[in-house]
């Protein structure tokens, strides 16, 4: 599944730099919200910078993003890094609907991540919420999580 991840990451990457897309923006946010595992809840609150790019090739409205994460979660457990990529279709006023899956790594097992998001755009600010379900290397269970975003975009 790793694999899978980085070569639609590297993929989209590619084809975002490409003739197809059209010009992006950059996205800075913070998130917060609550992370689950097995009978374990943790607060968690992270940061992340991304870009997103118009995909008119795949439809009016369609874009496709690449972001860089850092999370912690209460209690002292560490800082995970993430990479992730995104596909979404604009709906609603200022709307977007999404779609994300990434890697993840630093303190804590490794993991996989897919899940969804809704973002809703007040001028060059944004909210979100976001939900991901996270595929544990090493023989960990599985993890959820639960975020509430706001951030700005260039």
């Amino acid at each position: 599944m790793r694999h899978l991840i980085y070569a639609t990451t590297a993929a989209m990457a590619a084809f975002m730099m490409s003739g197809t897309a059209q010009a992006g923006e950059i996205r800075i946010e913070g998130h917060g919200g609550v992370s689950w595992q097995g009978n374990s809840t943790k607060a968690t609150v992270g940061a992340a910078v991304g870009y997103d790019m118009s995909v008119g090739a795949l439809g009016n409205g369609v874009f496709a993003g690449v972001e860089e994460s850092v999370d912690s979660a209460a209690g002292g457990s560490g800082t995970r890094w993430g990479t992730s990529g995104r596909l979404g279709i604009k709906v609603l006023s200022l709307g977007a609907l999404y779609g994300v899956a990434g890697y993840h790594y630093g303190s804590g097992p490794n993991a996989t991540s897919i899940g969804a998001g809704y973002q809703q755009g007040l001028g060059p600010v944004y909210g979100k919420v976001e939900y991901r379900h996270y595929m544990n290397e090493g023989g960990w269970r599985p993890g959820d999580a639960l975020t509430l975003g706001f951030g700005v975009k260039f």
